[in-house]
């Protein structure tokens, strides 16, 4: 079933809506978020869905987001360089 969802690219506001498969997997919804709403950072961004960070391997059915759900936003974080979808912390807090 088709689905529409809207990624909001959290540096700048800026929102792009796309009509995806419930089954694509959020690695190649990722992939074409690269091409269409650029990261700031050429590394990427982390997605966030209900307060929940979105992996790579899942489909957008795993998180909740198909056909006939109301409210299906994606927050694209890309205000700092993120390294991989997995994992956003490390020990380098210090200055």
């Amino acid at each position: 079933d088709q689905v529409s969802l809207t990624v909001v690219r959290k540096s700048d506001g800026q929102s792009m809506t796309f009509v995806l498969n419930e089954k694509t997997r959020i690695h190649d919804l990722k992939h074409e978020l690269k091409r269409r709403l650029k990261p700031r950072f050429d590394r990427g961004c982390r997605l966030i869905f209900r307060n929940q960070v979105l992996k790579g391997k899942h489909t957008l059915k795993h998180y909740g987001i198909k056909k006939g759900v109301n409210d299906q936003a994606i927050s694209m974080d890309d205000t700092k360089d993120s390294k991989s979808s997995s994992s956003s912390s490390s020990s380098s807090d210090s200055e």
